[in-house]
């Protein structure tokens, strides 16, 4: 058996805010776990798109569980890796920090870890550890997990094909956090990185085209007025530049609602169309503000997979 480390488990949120930040998501604002600074620092963090995840505050709010227990629960190789490591994300893992660059995921994970158990679960899947460091095959093709602990409660993980990966994560903060949001959850986004996301839906492409000339763009979830609600923070060049974004995200949106018209057709608050129909913007300056609320049955429609 290969080891997995399950790492759609232990990244599951991860993934699911990185698929939904270019496709615009959920999920509710408390405040909780490390600061953001904290974790990010350690990361490779040039030219990458940074995650940071306060899976705490999501377990709290009871999200989590919605989106993930179940499936879990049901699987057996993940209660077999439970058992083997002592770990279960559901309940250990507190917080994430992400990097994605040069087709590679970089981890800083704040939890609970049995290192040990973690050691030996890895040896026993056919890799090997050294003085603390670990590296053994992943579920995905010519890539590898390698892992150490930065603390007793923090551990750095790479996938790669570099089977030293983990240790471009520092065992120090060092550097500087290029943002600093107050929400739990939030990305930053390098432009490069949009403009090669081709496999968004086709309703978030006039989005993501008219993004191409920003500077700098961040996503963050969190909630407003008792609702969720997804934010989007860009720089621009300059005040024009910023205005002609404006102009391109709003006629987007208008041309989604003309076409829900037209086609007789009344928005969905369970689908990305509800959830796009309802944006606003707004702009100061150089830099363009969007919010999209989001109905708690466009949640449910994706914890159930519906969506």
């Amino acid at each position: 058996m290969r080891f997995h480390l399950r790492v759609w488990q232990l990244a599951a949120l991860l993934g699911v805010f990185c698929a939904l930040a270019v496709a615009f998501v959920y999920l509710f604002r408390m405040r909780g776990g490390a600061a953001p600074s904290d974790l990010v620092a350690y990361l490779p963090a040039d030219n990458a798109t940074l995650v940071y995840i306060d899976v705490d505050a999501i377990r709290r709010a009871g999200i989590l569980k919605m989106l993930a227990g179940s499936k879990a629960a049901e699987d057996i190789e993940y209660k077999q890796f439970v058992d083997a490591t002592l770990f279960d994300y559901r309940q250990d893992l507190d917080t994430v920090a992400a990097a994605l660059k040069d087709n590679q995921i970089f981890f800083a994970l704040r939890g609970r870890f049995h290192w040990k158990n973690l050691m030996e679960y890895a040896r026993q899947a056919g890799g090997s550890c050294h003085n603390g460091f670990c590296v053994t095959a992943s579920s995905q093709p010519n890539r590898r997990i390698s892992f150490y602990a930065l603390r007793p409660d923090t551990m750095a993980m790479a996938i790669s094909s570099d089977d030293f990966a983990a240790y471009q994560i520092r065992r120090k903060p060092a550097g500087t956090v290029p943002v600093r949001p107050a929400q739990p959850v939030w990305a930053l986004v390098p432009i490069a990185a949009l403009k090669r996301a081709n496999d968004v839906p086709a309703g978030l492409k006039p989005y993501v085209a008219a993004l191409g000339n920003a500077e700098q763009v961040l996503f963050s979830l969190g909630t407003q007025a008792d609702r969720l609600q997804l934010a989007l923070d860009v720089t621009c060049r300059d005040s024009r530049t910023a205005s002609a974004l404006l102009v391109d995200l709003e006629t987007a949106t208008n041309a989604l609602r003309k076409m829900l018209d037209d086609e007789h057709q009344k928005p969905n608050p369970a689908d990305l169309t509800g959830v796009l129909v309802a944006g606003t913007f707004h702009r100061d300056d150089r830099s363009v503000y969007g919010q999209w609320p989001l109905d708690r049955t466009f949640v449910d429609a994706l914890a159930n997979g519906t969506n």
